[in-house]
């Protein structure tokens, strides 16, 4: 009499019966179709620039084997020169007041006189107004231009400007804003559990724990600095989850948490699907790696722009397992 004997080689929470098993798993594919058990290569155009869509009977995810390079947000750090234009001056039509760069050809940018100075060359006879009484060899006299190099006039310095005393930038006090946020990594949620095993062809889930304020955002924060205030929010843009056997899961979303009525459903919107048990790694198990990417965008002095902060990591270990089944 032929009878069915099943044996799992890794306790599982969970019923496995009706799951159907690849014969053998390829430890170079990276995706099987948990229905058909044949490897799913995903392609793409060359000449496309798109992402391909999720492909959902691959992973329940849409997870690839290698997560797309971080998206570049910087927009620079604004300057700390601001121009605020007179109406006593003639200005063409096209000349706006705002930021301007606090060094140009036309010298440095003075706060105080609100144009660019450079020294005057030659100076001014000795006796003209703007010596202002002094004598020549007294400091010197400067010429004051505005953005576009209007001369705006002279005036006399008894030293030359720096461009370092003009303070720092918006962006240089969005990082102190950052700073006071006292961001952290993600804790990670995961099923099956990292205490207990898994296994191979059933959806793994993947969520943040916490998705707070420091660990996953919106959080902002407000930071000042000589005449420049700054308001700065944080977000996570991204989550990129490091499965430990050469596949990546980029979620943009903190995911979400794993319940007993889901049953061997894969996750709606963060998870994946093992293909290959984890005996072969060093202590037995996976490490999975969530890495939090974080992009800030700050508002201050006129001024807007976008800055990137470090990563955050946390890493747990998960142990998967491989059903048999035999026939006798």
């Amino acid at each position: 009499m032929h009878w069915l004997r099943a044996t799992v080689t890794a306790i599982v929470a969970f019923a496995i019966s009706g799951v159907a098993i690849p014969a053998s798993a390829d430890p170079h594919c990276k995706a099987i179709d948990r229905d058909s058990g044949v490897c799913v290569i995903i392609a793409q155009d060359p000449g496309s620039t798109a992402e391909p869509g999720p492909d959902r009977s691959a992973s329940g995810t849409g997870g690839r084997s290698e997560a797309p390079a971080k998206p570049a947000r910087r927009s620079g750090n604004g300057s700390a020169c601001t121009w605020e234009p007179q109406g006593s001056i003639t200005i063409h039509l096209d000349e706006a007041g705002g930021p301007v760069p606090c060094t140009s050809e036309y010298g440095v940018w003075s706060e105080r006189w609100n144009c660019y100075l450079s020294e005057a060359t030659p100076q001014p006879p000795t006796g003209a107004p703007e010596w202002e009484g002094h004598e020549q060899g007294d400091g010197a006299i400067y010429e004051c231009r505005i953005p576009s190099g209007g001369l705006q006039g002279g005036v006399w310095l008894a030293a030359p400007p720096d461009a370092a005393d003009v303070g720092p930038s918006p962006g240089e006090v969005a990082q102190i804003a950052v700073e006071r946020m006292n961001l952290r990594a993600v804790e990670i949620g995961m099923s099956p559990d990292p205490d207990g095993p898994g296994v191979v062809a059933l959806p793994t889930w993947l969520w943040v724990q916490d998705p707070g304020e420091q660990t996953f955002g919106p959080i902002t924060r407000t930071a000042s600095a000589g005449s420049v205030t700054v308001s700065a929010t944080a977000r996570v843009e991204r989550i990129v989850w490091d499965m430990g056997d050469g596949t990546q899961v980029v979620c943009t979303g903190p995911g979400t948490p794993y319940e007993s009525r889901f049953g061997r459903d894969a996750s709606p919107d963060c998870g994946h699907t093992y293909t290959r048990e984890s005996g072969f790694q060093p202590g037995q198990r996976y490490t999975v790696t969530a890495t939090s990417e974080w992009v800030v965008d700050w508002e201050g002095a006129g001024q807007s722009g976008s800055l990137d902060v470090d990563d955050l990591s946390r890493s747990v270990q998960v142990s998967i397992g491989e059903a048999q089944v035999l026939v006798n």
